[in-house]
């Protein structure tokens, strides 16, 4: 009999919006940063933990990226925090509440200027609950100063996502910072 391989994504895809939560955890200086790091995690029948992290732009883009994985003890978690951490600063614990609201506010405001969450939101939005979306979306603010801000990344199509701007909000209605330009 030929023993079938373990596969993390249909194991994810199965059980992430199942699987009770253990807990949620945002970039520390969050609310002074338009680009935030958030980490989900949920713990697995077997003891073991699966999380998914994404990427929020706040600014402009609403999700950049995700990352998703299963069957961490609590060491190997806690090393991928502590290596998260060593690059964008500590993390807080937040309400499961709050951080649909932050995650799906930032869905929300991006698909309002035309941009969708990248694929490998796919996976990754199993960990999320529509649910427990309250009144308190509203309060989250996106944009800066009241219009979109786009500062692009290394892998972001500078082009296409000002296009994008230019047919959501007009010419002028937003500000950003390209890949060798000063601040407009």
């Amino acid at each position: 009999m030929q023993k079938v391989k373990f596969s993390p994504e249909k194991y994810i895809r199965a059980n992430a919006a199942i699987l009770p939560i253990e807990k949620c955890l945002i970039a520390d200086l969050y609310k002074n940063q338009g680009l935030t790091s958030c980490i989900i995690i949920k713990k697995q029948l077997n003891g073991k933990f699966m999380f998914a992290t994404f990427l929020v732009d706040r600014m402009c883009l609403g999700i950049k990226n995700t990352i998703v994985n299963c069957n961490f003890d609590n060491s190997q978690l806690e090393d991928f925090i502590s290596k998260m951490q060593a690059s964008q600063g500590k993390f807080k614990e937040v309400s499961t509440i709050y951080f649909n609201n932050l995650l799906f506010a930032a869905i929300d405001y991006a698909a309002e200027l035309g941009f969708n969450p990248p694929k490998d939101y796919l996976i990754a939005q199993c960990f999320l609950d529509e649910n427990l979306v309250d009144d308190g979306i509203d309060e989250i603010e996106m944009g800066w100063e009241g219009k979109p801000f786009f500062i692009q990344g290394p892998f972001d199509d500078g082009k296409r996502i000002l296009a994008k701007l230019n047919a959501s909000v007009g010419e002028g209605n937003y500000e950003f910072v390209v890949e060798g330009s000063n601040f407009l």
